[in-house]
């Protein structure tokens, strides 16, 4: 089950063939390796446009989330595998 977090993160990512693939984030004093991208979908709320990010590491899941307008990325929730 996932757990609301809303607080800002980090993100270390890579751009292969025209998409953005996060690989790294930091999230308080840890730093989380993405093992998986899981999902990825975008969404618009007024100008700002939003791309979730459901990733994975060897142990979580979480959702991130990036800011097109405020260009900024959030770690949105994250569950325990």
């Amino acid at each position: 089950m996932y757990s609301k977090v809303s607080e800002p993160v980090d993100v270390l990512v890579a751009f292969r063939q025209g998409k953005v693939e996060p690989m790294t984030f930091k999230w308080g004093n840890r730093y989380y390796q993405v093992r998986k991208i899981n999902l990825v979908h975008s969404e618009r709320r007024g100008r700002e446009k939003l791309t979730f990010f459901s990733v994975s590491d060897d142990a979580n899941a979480f959702r991130l989330v990036y800011s097109s307008e405020a260009m900024k990325w959030e770690l949105e929730d994250m569950a325990t595998l």
